[in-house]
């Protein structure tokens, strides 16, 4: 089956070269490694999975300040066109293995598209839905305090109720996507992340242990991005516009690789990254709209 575990979203680069931050665009190439090395289960896959909430976080950050028109067609075109590319690629798995549909599609795939992965970009939409019906006068304090309080919950709910696909996904990356808002919302850009990297390790020592730490890790390493900038290069650049694309097309690749292969972890990871990275770069110069 082409299930896989969640993991998160991608925001582009701003468009004029001056205002961006490359240490952000490298996080970004950072990040989509980290999610792939979790979905192989490589060693340290679970600071990986700290990209989850990060590029959460980014994704708002950037995001939460533009058209909504412009969000629907940068999240939901993509989310449309891979949800058929993995759909047909289930519908062959089950012509192919005999197997019935019923096996390979899930109701909870109404919310999410046809493959779990793809759960981040609906929900980004929706909370940059949400983001763009707040005022922008709305004082910063209470703001904060809501999202603060709106954190907590997530948080707790997540870690003590077993959650359906893909509520499960959503609460975990509420706290990120609130530290993303706040962080657009304030003058301060570093106060946000923060807040996230001691509110995570607080609650891992408050006995909340799922999580926790890579919303702790999240928060440091966008912290450290938003305060040492690093200069942007052409590198960087073409690194960081590879990013969605790893993400979107890696589960697919672990499938094909995990079919031609043994089940050897020491081979899977370097193979998936580097099949990923090539056709990401394909698809970035033919088909740029949908990575």
């Amino acid at each position: 089956m082409l299930a896989f575990t969640a993991a998160q979203t991608f925001p582009r680069a701003q468009p004029n070269q001056k205002t961006r931050n490359g240490s952000v665009d490298l996080l970004r190439f950072v990040g989509a490694i980290g999610i792939i090395q979790f979905h192989c289960a490589a060693p340290g896959g679970w600071i990986g999975l700290a990209a989850l909430p990060m590029f959460v976080m980014l994704l708002v950050y950037f995001g939460a300040a533009k058209p909504i028109e412009q969000q629907a067609k940068r999240l939901l075109l993509p989310w449309l066109v891979w949800s058929a590319i993995y759909g047909a690629l289930k519908l062959t798995q089950s012509i192919v293995s005999g197997t019935s549909l019923s096996g390979e599609f899930a109701p909870w795939m109404v919310l999410t598209g046809t493959a779990l992965h793809l759960w981040f970009l609906p929900f980004s939409f929706l909370f940059l839905l949400i983001c763009a019906a707040i005022p922008a006068r709305a004082p910063l304090p209470l703001l904060s305090i809501v999202c603060v309080l709106l954190s907590v919950t997530a948080l707790w709910i997540f870690n003590s109720a077993e959650l359906p696909i893909p509520f499960a996904q959503w609460f975990s990356v509420i706290p990120a996507a609130c530290a993303g808002l706040l962080m657009q919302r304030a003058a301060t850009k570093t106060v946000a992340p923060m807040a996230l990297a001691c509110g995570g390790i607080a609650a891992l020592y408050g006995g909340m242990e799922m999580m926790t730490p890579q919303l702790a890790i999240s928060g440091l390493v966008v912290l450290i991005a938003m305060a040492i900038q690093l200069p942007q290069t052409k590198l960087v650049e073409t690194l960081s516009g590879l990013s969605l694309g790893m993400y979107l097309v890696h589960p697919a690749v672990i499938a094909l690789t995990l079919h031609a292969i043994p089940r050897d972890g020491s081979l899977l990871f370097p193979i998936v990254l580097i099949g990923s990275i090539l056709i990401a770069a394909v698809l970035k110069r033919l088909v740029p709209e949908i990575v």
